[in-house]
């Protein structure tokens, strides 16, 4: 039986906890922690029962204070299967406040979940461990017994008896300190009380590390730790965290409300990042940065990374979701101000932009299957909880909240935003204490309007169609709302509704005669309005959803997309609105709503183009047609790249290899991007300049900067033979920092060789790639036809691992992703879908849907468009 088929409860609201004294003393080296626990709690009515959460703990002694007397449960049972830890008493316990004793052991476990171990390298080459925690979602509960549900708030006590030599961190400031009276070798820290908080975001750490320092403009303390000798490497996340926590005081008019703040790394972490209130962990590569020598890329994930974490402190820390369900209100929010607060300390970066290319990309492509889920989701059972940290959650969250803000203004929409964190502050909140608040600061029914878009899964395909009155002259569109569904040849089956299925969409109108301002702009309540455009001459283009602010695809007729072609010629569009014409252009074209053929031709209007965001939106665009033609060649993908090449010359020709002083962000990012491509396309100038810089970096005659390690490394592996990737592995070997081991791990399967293709899969489960980045590791593999197949017969083969590493973590629907992305064959789906009927994974089954329906969209997509593609390709 699933989790999703089994009846669940949430905890009983009898017995309550109002602050904890957890003291857990951690065996660094026989990999078990012991824990004592006191918790206040207070009994709401007579109960003879009491019931927690716990997982993967023994209890070994418990006992209740009732009146000065010491009471003991008739039965203790660890129930593991619903993670419950329950207290029976042989007597009635009546209403009132008591004390409840525990005595516990458990795991350091492996899995970078609860409270576990992760390896790590001393200075002299010592293989160490430390201790850490990732509580999120249901985490806290393997660490120490407790009500770990988000509207089950308290204040905990945190006391950790470790090794007198290791750095130990919590939420607080430590409060005491002192060596412990059962062995010299140890010390006793005792943590300040929290806030009331959530069991979630409580978090510790033990192990060694530096650390750099700073204050924020009112005087908070902000530490980065970091590996030991490597406190340059957190500086620039130190100046990221002090300005972003600033920013938010002022952008929320509420001032952070803990004492310090600690960023920190795990050498092991499932995640980017958790905000864990007031200790935030990072993984390494999302928190340090060489100081000599940085990636532009590397820079500004660091900096959108730090501030979303740190958004947190607000939305998700002082704010709680009430349940899973509403997820979103933190993350969605979170990514949307990430951007923000980025954009206003960095606007090199012209990071919206991007934020349309990725986030927004991702999320239309998750929603527009039938599999996909509301933003908000019912989630019952723990097991289904990891299954919504995904695109939806984060991205289309954050792209609702950048439509809201759009549609209100910024003046509205702040207001709005500040009355929902002031009147719920230190609670717990649903959807609908948003939409209050914003209905309430903006004068408008925004409950009506959202409610449409975040208790529905998907979105609309808004078609134009353009009407000109010959005798007047005059201008009209009507635009038509229907679902957008990833397989339009059966959009009329299977979950789709066009006639049910409507929202309330935000709309405007722009022309090449107001280009900035909308001509025309409102609400659409129904299944179409039309609508006459001022000022609008009979040449002129017109462009629905300028600024890409609004969540659907667009739909053109042939007459008003050529226009728009036109439009991108002469430059006269804006990058984003660029954007947003390839973005729907390319899902149009892969849901067989249009022609490939005309999507391609449409692309020709783009190799003049040089903002980086349209660029790399052209090339992923491009690029996500590849294994379209992998499968209808057998492998043979040739005439596509030459294809690729032809079309990216002109980009190449303005970039060259080296940065020249004062160089934009944006350049060295594209440069990164089209070298990239073009070496792992062949391109044969590329490819001579590649391997003449790698020879000279190997032989140490030259160095290379971090923006260009990437496209030198692909295209050096993806054309080269064995010696080149024992040269990479050298590379690995004796690589310190974790960036520079990812930048070649993840790169090390697009080998053509297959036996070569074999070796990368078993060096991804060796001990010399952390758990954390093995399935990123099988990820660099499904490059080719015979790499995805490959990476298939890997997984099942190794399956009893993976299962034990993942299972328990969001990695499993990530590896998910893995093995189904890219497949374009209707045998190997049914081969995956026997297989994981056969191997239930709980915490994945939507993902797995998603997958086997992404494999059903490709092979349509081949059916119908397969054939055109290919005639397109020969004729070049």
């Amino acid at each position: 039986m699933s989790p999703q088929d089994k009846s669940f409860e949430r905890l009983p609201k009898d017995v309550i906890p109002s602050l904890y004294h957890v003291t857990l003393q951690p065996d660094l080296t026989a990999f078990t922690f012991k824990g004592w626990e006191k918790v206040t709690l207070e009994v709401k009515q007579t109960t003879r029962r009491i019931t927690m959460n716990a997982f993967d703990l023994s209890v070994t002694k418990a006992y209740l204070v009732v009146d000065g007397k010491l009471k003991a449960p008739s039965e203790i049972i660890e129930n593991e299967e619903d993670e419950l830890l329950e207290l029976s008493f042989p007597e009635d316990i009546s209403p009132g406040q008591f004390e409840l004793n525990l005595e516990f052991s458990g795991h350091l476990n492996d899995q970078l979940r609860g409270f576990y171990r992760n390896k790590y390298l001393s200075e002299n080459g010592e293989v160490l461990y430390a201790a850490g925690t990732h509580f999120e979602a249901t985490g806290a509960r393997r660490a120490y017994p407790c009500w770990d549900e988000p509207a089950i708030k308290a204040r905990f006590i945190f006391t950790l008896i470790v090794p007198k030599d290791k750095v130990v961190l919590s939420n607080m400031p430590a409060e005491r300190e002192e060596i412990s009276q059962e062995s010299s070798d140890l010390k006793v820290v005792t943590f300040q009380p929290t806030p009331i908080m959530s069991t979630y975001l409580t978090a510790f750490v033990v192990g060694d590390y530096d650390f750099v320092e700073a204050q924020t403009s009112n005087g908070i303390p902000v530490r980065v730790f970091t590996p030991p000798g490597y406190k340059e490497h957190g500086l620039f996340a130190l100046e990221v965290a002090t300005k972003s926590l600033s920013y938010y005081e002022q952008y929320f008019d509420i001032p952070y409300g803990l004492p310090k703040l600690d960023l920190i790394t795990l050498s092991e972490f499932p995640i980017g990042a958790m905000e864990n209130w007031g200790l935030v962990i990072f993984r390494e590569t999302a928190l340090l940065l060489d100081p000599a020598n940085p990636s532009a890329f590397r820079k500004q994930i660091v900096a959108i990374i730090v501030t979303h974490e740190l958004s947190h402190n607000w939305f998700g820390n002082l704010v709680t979701m009430e349940w899973w369900t509403d997820l979103w209100l933190k993350e969605g929010f979170a990514t949307w101000i990430s951007y923000q607060c980025t954009d206003a300390l960095y606007p090199e970066f012209n990071i919206w932009k991007q934020f349309i290319k990725t986030d927004q990309t991702r999320a239309l492509e998750l929603d527009a299957l039938t599999n996909s889920h509301p933003i908000e989701v019912p989630v019952q059972h723990p097991g289904e909880i990891d299954e919504i940290f995904d695109e939806i959650s984060y991205f289309k969250g954050a792209c609702l909240i950048r439509m809201l803000k759009s549609y209100l203004g910024d003046e509205a929409f702040r207001k709005g935003m500040k009355l929902y964190l002031k009147r719920h502050q230190f609670s717990n909140t649903t959807n609908k204490d948003m939409w209050a608040a914003m209905s309430e600061a903006s004068g408008s029914n925004i409950e009506a309007m959202m409610n449409t878009w975040s208790k529905q899964k998907g979105f609309p395909l808004i078609k134009v169609s353009e009407l000109i009155d010959i005798t007047s002259n005059k201008r009209q569109v009507c635009l038509t709302q229907q679902k957008f569904v990833a397989q339009s040849l059966t959009s009329e089956t299977k979950g789709s509704n066009p006639i049910t299925e409507q929202w309330l969409v935000p709309f405007s109108i722009t022309s090449s005669s107001s280009p900035s301002v909308p001509v025309v702009s409102g609400l659409l309540q129904g299944g179409s309005v039309t609508l006459e455009l001022p000022n609008c001459k009979p040449e002129d283009w017109i462009h629905a959803n300028p600024g890409q602010y609004m969540f659907y695809h667009v739909l053109y007729q042939p007459d008003s997309l050529q226009r728009l072609s036109l439009g991108v010629k002469q430059n006269s569009l804006s990058p984003e609105d660029k954007l947003g014409l390839l973005i729907d252009s390319f899902a149009l074209c892969q849901s067989n709503y249009v022609n490939v053929v005309d999507v391609l031709r449409l692309c020709e209007c783009f190799l003049d183009e040089t903002d980086f965001s349209v660029c790399g939106k052209l090339v992923s665009g491009l690029g996500a047609l590849r294994p379209f033609v992998q499968h209808l060649t057998q492998g043979n993908d040739q005439q596509f790249d030459v294809f690729l090449c032809k079309s990216l010359q002109k980009m190449k020709s303005s970039l060259g290899w080296e940065a020249a002083k004062d160089e934009s962000h944006a350049t060295k990012l594209i440069r990164e991007q089209i070298l990239t491509v073009l070496g792992s396309s062949g391109d044969p100038n590329v490819v001579q300049e590649a391997s003449r810089r790698f020879s000279d970096y190997c032989s140490k005659q030259a160095t290379l900067s971090a923006d260009i390690k990437t496209p030198v490394f692909v295209t050096v592996l993806s054309n080269g033979d064995k010696e080149v990737y024992d040269e990479l592995l050298e590379i690995y070997d004796n690589e310190d920092m974790l960036e520079e081991k990812n930048r070649i791990s993840r790169i090390l399967g697009l080998t053509p060789n297959e036996s070569l293709i074999q070796q990368t899969l078993n060096f991804a489960l060796s001990d010399k790639v952390r758990n954390q980045d093995t399935v990123a590791t099988l990820a660099g593999a499904t490059w080719t036809l015979q790499g995805r197949q490959l990476v298939w017969k890997f997984v099942q083969e190794n399956w009893q691992e993976l299962y034990r590493r993942y299972s328990t973590s969001t990695m499993m629907s990530r590896l998910i992703k893995v093995i189904t992305d890219g497949v374009c064959c209707a045998e190997t789906a049914k081969q995956m879908e026997n297989f994981f009927k056969a191997h239930q994974v709980k915490n994945a089954q939507r993902a797995i849907q998603q997958g086997l329906e992404q494999i059903a969209t490709n092979v349509a997509f081949i059916h119908r468009q397969g054939a055109a593609l290919m005639s397109f390709l020969n004729d070049q």
